[in-house]
C-alpha cells in the first residue's frame, strides 16, 4: 500500500512538472509603456530602423534609462543599434533610490539581447568611452520576465570550425541569389552556418540582414567586413575602390579563422553583372587556394593557421552541377518549404521591397542551381546535399 502512495505521488509530480513546463509563462512585450529618460521614446519603438534614438549625456557619460510601467518588471532588452554596438554598465535603483552597478554588457552584436532580473528600472551607460561616444540605437524591445517569443534575436558568437561559410555582398543576396540554403541547413538540418556580408549602404541594412538570418533559422552572428557599397558593373572599377588586395587578404583570413567544411559564393558573373559580385565571387574561389598555403598572407597563417577547405560551390557554376530542391516541407518551419522561408526572410530586407528585386524560382538565376567548383573529398555523386562525402 505505501509503495503504491509512493508510486503514485511521483506520479503526480512528474504531471506536475510537465504541466508547469508546457504552460511557463511567457514574457510580455511591454516596450509601449516604459519611459526611455522620462519620455516615451517614440523613436525607439516606432517599427523603423531609419529612425535613431541618440542617448542623452549623465555627467560624464551617455545612458538611457529604461522604467517599467507600475505593476511590471523587466527581465531583458533587446537593443538594436545604428551604431556599433557598444559596451555598457547595468545599473538599478536601490532601496535608497541611488543607482548601483548590477552588471556589464560587452559590445559583441546589432542586435544584443541583455537579460535582467525582474527590474522596475535600469540605467544603460558607456563603460569607457567617458562620454566621448553617443549611444544611438535604432529600436529597443523591453520585456517582463518569461518565455522569450521564438523572433526575439540572441545571437552567438561563432565557433572557429563552422559547418557552412555563406559569402554574399550585399544584405538580401543571402536568399536572392542563393534561395532555401539557410532555412534548410541552418534551420532544419542546425548546421553552424556563418554568413559573411562584405558591403552595406545604410546601417538600416544590417539590422534587416540580422532580421531575414533569424527568421531563416541563422543563430550564428554574421561577419560584417565593411567594404563601402557601389553600384557598378565595372569590376575594376570596384578593385580600385576596395583595395582588391587587401580583399584578396581578408577572403583568405577568413577561411583561415572559422575554417568551413563547405562555402558557397556568388556565381562568377555576378548574379545580375553587379561589379561587387563579381569581384566577391573572384576573391572568395582565388582565396580558396591561398588560405592552404603558409607563403600567401603569412600573417593571417601564423595566427590562424591554414586551412585547406573540403568543398567549395559557386552558384550557377556549368560544372559538377547540382540541382537543391528547396520546395520539400521544413519540420523546423511547421511545414513551410525552405523556399517559402526564404521568402519571409526576403519580407525582412524592408527598405528593398517595392523594388525591382524579389524572390523568384527558376530563370537564368536559378538559386537553386550550384556546381561545385573545388572539393577535397571526391565528386558529387547522389547531388542532393552540398555536405556529400563531408564527414559529421
Amino acid at each position: 500500500m505505501f509503495t503504491r502512495i509512493r508510486l503514485t505521488m511521483a506520479l503526480m509530480m512528474v504531471l506536475l512538472c510537465l504541466f508547469g513546463i508546457a504552460h511557463a509563462e511567457m514574457a510580455e512585450d511591454i516596450t509601449g509603456d516604459c519611459l526611455f529618460n522620462g519620455d516615451k521614446g517614440r523613436s525607439l519603438k516606432d517599427d523603423s530602423y531609419r529612425t535613431v534614438w541618440v542617448s542623452s549625456r549623465y555627467h560624464d557619460r551617455f545612458s538611457i534609462v529604461v522604467e517599467a510601467p507600475e505593476g511590471k518588471t523587466i527581465g531583458g532588452l533587446l537593443i538594436r543599434w545604428d551604431s556599433w554596438p557598444l559596451a555598457l554598465t547595468l545599473e538599478t535603483r536601490n532601496e535608497a533610490g541611488q543607482w548601483e552597478m548590477i552588471g556589464s554588457c560587452e559590445g559583441e552584436f546589432l542586435a544584443q539581447y541583455i537579460p535582467l532580473d525582474g527590474l522596475t528600472s535600469v540605467r544603460l551607460m558607456e563603460r569607457e568611452t567617458m562620454g566621448k561616444v553617443r549611444l544611438e540605437i535604432s529600436s529597443m524591445d523591453v520585456f517582463t520576465p518569461g518565455e522569450l517569443p521564438a523572433d526575439v534575436q540572441q545571437w552567438q558568437k561563432s565557433s572557429d570550425h563552422v559547418d557552412l561559410m555563406l559569402i554574399a555582398t550585399h544584405p538580401d543576396d543571402e536568399v536572392l541569389w542563393f534561395g532555401g540554403l539557410l532555412p534548410t541547413y541552418a534551420g532544419e538540418q542546425r548546421k553552424e552556418v556563418l554568413v559573411v556580408n562584405t558591403s552595406y549602404a545604410r546601417n538600416d541594412r544590417r539590422l534587416e540582414l540580422l532580421d531575414c538570418l533569424w527568421t531563416c533559422g541563422v543563430r550564428t552572428y554574421p561577419v560584417f567586413m565593411q567594404y563601402p557599397d557601389i553600384c557598378t558593373g565595372q569590376r575594376d572599377l570596384v578593385l580600385r575602390r576596395w583595395n582588391g588586395e587587401q580583399l584578396w587578404a581578408d577572403m583568405t583570413a577568413l577561411y583561415r579563422r572559422y575554417k568551413p567544411e563547405v562555402v558557397v559564393l556568388h556565381a562568377a558573373d555576378g548574379e545580375s553583372g553587379h561589379g561587387a559580385h563579381i569581384v566577391v565571387s573572384e576573391a572568395g574561389r582565388d582565396a580558396a587556394a591561398a588560405a592552404a598555403d603558409p607563403a600567401c598572407y603569412p600573417e593571417s597563417a601564423q595566427e590562424y593557421g591554414t586551412w585547406d577547405i573540403p568543398k567549395v560551390y559557386v552558384h550557377k557554376h556549368d560544372e559538377n552541377q547540382i540541382q537543391m530542391d528547396w520546395h520539400q516541407p521544413l519540420q523546423a518551419f511547421d511545414g513551410l518549404t525552405a523556399y517559402q522561408v526564404a521568402d519571409l526572410g526576403f519580407q525582412c530586407h524592408k527598405s528593398q521591397l517595392g523594388g525591382e528585386w524579389f524572390m523568384q524560382v527558376g530563370g537564368e538565376n536559378d538559386n537553386s542551381l550550384f556546381g561545385l567548383w573545388r572539393s577535397q573529398v571526391g565528386p558529387d555523386v547522389e547531388k542532393t546535399d552540398l555536405f556529400e562525402n563531408i564527414q559529421p
